[in-house]
């Protein structure tokens, strides 16, 4: 799957790696990972990384490149596959696209598409191709990986953590990855995100079905001195793990007015709800952006539907 990649990273001089739009560590992960790969393993490549930054910036931060830089230059985005959701459009400027994904959406813009979705993250993916290439991996490149491996698993507890996701893990353990430096970042808070974890513990609604919600209006990230993407996908999954709550969802209204709605399912698939609303993602967990607060009615109500069909 991945020699086409190589292949194409071996003919470019100058490479520029992109990701999704307010970036989880999966997405910063395989972006900073693939750069340390390319450069360790690759002589006399000018590799960049490109995008917004947000809390996560911890792992590692942005490069600030111009226009011309993309020509005649080779386009990676990692971890997403539609057009409208990649940070930093320029990669339109290159000469020619690779998207690698582990999401169930296909692309509508790369050359070539490198997907996986029975994989639990994109930096699993990678990881692989570092595993099965021989590839050198550096100290920094396993830290990278490792940071995406183990947050988009859910700390290893996501149900699509197999075999293949821990033996991923101790690969990039044996090869130096900072675990407990990636944990201390993870773990360590500010006291406004832990008041607004309690916020959200107290008041989250459940619908007929026991859908657990939260609607966040945009005064919220003030009330608490959080980001929106803190508020979305930082406090999701502060409705898991609750008895008789099978599915949870989290609505957060952004500045520009868009509704950023968070899936989540215990065992249940519910991907193809974000997708009726021109979103996607995996099987449990998953997304979309709203217009209006009546379509966050939609979306519940569709889920209380879902239930009721598999009663």
């Amino acid at each position: 799957m991945y020699t086409k990649l190589l292949e194409k990273i071996a003919m470019y001089d100058t490479i520029i790696i992109h990701r999704h739009k307010e970036p989880d560590l999966d997405a910063l992960g395989s972006q900073l990972g693939l750069r340390a790969l390319i450069v360790e393993n690759y002589k006399n490549k000018n590799v960049y990384c490109v995008g917004d930054e947000n809390q996560y910036s911890f792992i590692g931060t942005m490069d600030t490149i111009s226009d011309s830089v993309y020509d005649n230059a080779l386009a990676i985005i990692t971890d997403v596959a539609g057009e409208n959701r990649v940070s930093d459009q320029r990669f339109k400027l290159a000469k020619e696209t690779i998207v690698i994904d582990h999401h169930q959406n296909d692309t509508d813009f790369a050359d070539i598409f490198i997907h996986d979705d029975s994989r639990i993250a994109t930096c699993q993916m990678l990881t692989e191709m570092a595993m099965n290439h021989n590839l050198t991996v550096s100290e920094d490149a396993a830290t990278y990986l490792f940071a995406g491996l183990v947050t988009d698993s859910g700390r290893f507890m996501y149900p699509a953590t197999d075999h293949l996701t821990f033996e991923a893990a101790a690969f990039l353990a044996k090869n130096g990855a900072r675990i407990q430096s990636i944990y201390d970042d993870l773990y360590i808070e500010d006291l406004s995100f832990k008041k607004l974890k309690g916020y959200f513990i107290n008041e989250f609604n459940t619908t007929s079905n026991n859908v657990a919600y939260m609607k966040n209006d945009r005064t919220l990230k003030d009330q608490f001195n959080v980001s929106s993407f803190a508020i979305s996908r930082g406090m999701v999954n502060q409705m898991a793990g609750i008895k008789g709550i099978p599915i949870w969802v989290n609505f957060t209204e952004y500045d520009s007015g868009d509704i950023i709605c968070e899936i989540r399912s215990k065992e249940l698939p519910v991907v193809q709800i974000a997708k009726k609303y021109g979103g996607g993602g995996h099987a449990l967990a998953c997304g979309c952006t709203l217009s209006s607060w009546e379509e966050t009615d939609q979306v519940l109500n569709d889920l209380n539907k879902l239930l009721e069909r598999n009663d």
